[in-house]
């Protein structure tokens, strides 16, 4: 390498620093007419990553590697790019090729960790953790990783020991001192507390290591019934929340119209592809709205496995709203069915009935009658100021701004009402509603009729179905690994007199 390229190649990893994508790009096609160099492509290949060019940056990680077949950092980015289009199959080939090459490369084998746990084979993910671990312990983030597998198999006492490792590594990384708190029930006494409260004074904390503690203090003085305090925590770490977030209501808004006029011009008739969807449940409703719970009744039957929130659907599906109407109609023709199938082919389900939890699917429920007519559908609803209050104290691993103001919160909230109402008017017997107040409350009658829905053979074991092991990987982890109780119900009325701006606006 010339004195001139490597100066070049310097200039380029600090643009690449100060987040100047674009520019890395256009350089870096000018450097590469004369010298066809693996660590440039791979460089712009993070760039095109960047700019969310995921196809762009797959052909720069496969040039990279074509130059020089020993580079393990492109092998591990073509597996990230792979991943980000939810083809973990070439995702994993990828990142063991990385791995291969340098078996110390911690990047890949966190990554591959990562495809791991998000496809349910959880006991491998741990592995990959632990190898990682094993090489540098000071990792917190990788400390994180691994308490959230060992939290979701219902493991609390590991979860727990990863999480107070992260936290003695680095004081600041307030996010696990957040997790921390889902997994106690807390007493006056316990130290922890302390130790939240003296790093919001004593610690130079940016906004986001911030709310992570207030949301850690709010769910610890609800423990401790000091409603005062657990409220002036739960409205500073969502009014603070929300700052981070750019986002506009107007987004949703605009959805639901194009949704809405969408399938109010077509003959959904027409496009249903039919004899499809069979061996498919889908449960869809709001956040905290006992999703989680009917998954994990269905899922303890014998003929079923759960891939939790996928995603899958509103992924592929998002970006075709935004087109015009004659993209509409074709898009609607595309076989769905063999997508998704090439999909779920990497998770751990052993040829069963697929359950997919995607909250977000209620957007897309047109899509999926039409994609899948013959899957079961099941629409899971909470009384709305219970609901919403749930989602509002709670911290979600992919805030989305809406949940985090009280107005906005009871806006979506509509949205989805009245999104409801237009599927259940549009099509003929489009889902079955399970209210959860009615779960809670008659649980044998409402679990029957869930699985008679489903057309399984009853199995007395989805009566106890807090004794089945399957992961769960959402805030509701708590919930759903202990038998039906009705605590949770009217939980609002502690809180009625103070967020008048959010249950006001549900009446």
């Amino acid at each position: 390498m010339t004195k001139n390229l490597k100066e070049k190649i310097q200039i380029l990893i600090r643009k690449y620093e100060y987040k100047k994508f674009q520019e890395v790009v256009n350089d870096s096609m000018v450097i590469l007419k004369k010298n066809d160099n693996d660590f440039v492509w791979n460089l712009v290949g993070l760039s095109f990553q960047k700019l969310f060019n995921v196809e762009r940056s797959i052909d720069c990680f496969e040039n990279a590697i074509n130059v020089n077949s020993k580079n393990f950092s492109a092998f591990n980015n073509l597996g990230l790019s792979y991943k980000y289009l939810k083809d973990y199959n070439k995702a994993e080939e990828y990142l063991i090729k990385s791995i291969e090459i340098n078996p110390k490369y911690i990047n890949a084998l966190v990554n591959l960790g990562n495809i791991k746990n998000d496809t349910y084979f959880l006991q491998e993910a741990i592995d990959c953790y632990n190898r990682a671990l094993k090489l540098d312990r000071n990792l917190p983030l990788v400390h994180l990783n691994i308490s959230n597998v060992y939290r979701s198999i219902n493991k609390i006492d590991l979860a727990k020991k990863h999480l107070n490792e992260a936290t003695t590594i680095d004081h600041k990384f307030t996010i696990a001192d957040q997790k921390l708190t889902s997994l106690e029930k807390y007493q006056e006494n316990n130290p922890h507390i302390m130790k939240m409260i003296d790093k919001l004074e004593k610690l130079d904390l940016d906004n986001n290591q911030k709310v992570h503690l207030y949301f850690g203090l709010n769910k610890v003085y609800r423990d401790l019934k000091n409603y005062e305090k657990s409220l002036f925590y739960l409205k500073i770490s969502n009014q603070e929340q929300r700052k981070l977030i750019n986002y506009n209501i107007q987004t949703h808004k605009f959805l639901s119209e194009k949704i809405k006029s969408y399938f109010s011009k077509i003959k959904y008739e027409k496009f249903v592809q039919k004899g499809k969807g069979k061996g498919y449940i889908f449960v869809l409703g709001m956040p905290r709205s006992g999703t989680t719970l009917v998954e994990k009744i269905i899922s303890t039957h014998s003929k079923v496995s759960s891939i939790s929130e996928s995603n899958f659907i509103p992924e592929k599906i998002y970006n075709e709203i935004k087109k015009n109407y004659e993209e509409f109609e074709k898009f609607l023709k595309l076989d769905f069915d063999f997508l998704y199938k090439n999909f779920i082919k990497c998770f751990n389900t052993h040829n069963k009935i697929i359950l997919d939890k995607t909250l977000t699917n209620f957007w897309y429920l047109g899509f999926i009658k039409i994609f899948f007519p013959e899957a079961k559908i099941i629409h899971v609803l909470r009384n709305p100021k219970d609901n919403c209050l749930s989602i509002y104290e709670n911290l979600f691993d992919a805030p989305e701004g809406w949940n985090s103001d009280q107005n906005e919160l009871a806006e979506y909230y509509f949205l989805y009402k009245d999104l409801m109402k237009f599927w259940s008017q549009n099509f003929k017997n489009p889902f079955i509603n399970i209210k959860y107040e009615d779960l809670i409350s008659s649980p044998e009658i409402k679990i029957k009729e869930l699985i008679n829905f489903c057309d399984l053979d009853w199995e007395e074991d989805c009566l106890e179905y807090y004794k089945n092991d399957s992961p769960i990987k959402t805030v509701s982890f708590n919930q759903a690994n202990k038998p039906i109780y009705k605590t949770s119900l009217n939980k609002y009325e502690v809180f009625k007199n103070d967020l008048k701006d959010l249950f006001s606006n549900l009446d």
